[in-house]
């Protein structure tokens, strides 16, 4: 609720239209989308009710690799959930192809936003769209995958 009622107060409401994006067939709680739209039609009513919430967040379990001592290029892919997210699919199919190409001279990993870990680490990173992909660290692709010769191009570089 109180990210629908922070959305509500950043947007003009004219003409606007509240909808779930690509994770809502990835077993939203029922109960999550009717907060939203109770959320929208008496939006003071919740604004009250969350006055006062205060979002608990732990993300010291997570640690950062130490990407200045990498032994080799670390593709680090951020993704919804690769599983049910169209882009996010396309994102980690692209890192596993680069996988394929360069074998063990890579490391690749892929960070769900579908769990708790996930969710610390993209808030650790400062990741800011999904799907995103990082190399060793560095943000290379917010919401655009590449094609396999400007990624190989990029891993090439940093072998």
């Amino acid at each position: 609720m109180k990210f629908v009622v922070d959305m509500l107060d950043s947007v003009d409401r004219h003409n606007l239209i509240v909808s779930p994006g690509c994770d809502m067939p990835y077993d939203v709680p029922l109960e999550n989308t009717i907060a939203v739209a109770e959320t929208v039609r008496d939006i003071e009513k919740y604004r009250e009710l969350i006055k006062n919430y205060e979002s608990v967040t732990d993300d010291a379990s997570v640690e950062l690799p130490d990407y200045a001592a990498l032994k080799r290029p670390l593709l680090e892919a951020f993704t919804l959930d690769s599983a049910s997210c169209a882009a996010c699919t396309y994102m980690w199919a692209m890192v596993q192809d680069a996988k394929k190409e360069f074998g063990d001279a890579i490391d690749v990993v892929e960070y769900k936003y579908t769990s708790r870990e996930g969710i610390a680490r993209c808030r650790k990173v400062g990741v800011k769209n999904l799907p995103s992909l990082y190399i060793n660290g560095k943000l290379a692709y917010a919401s655009i995958i590449p094609g396999h010769e400007e990624l190989y191009e990029k891993i090439r570089g940093l072998l």
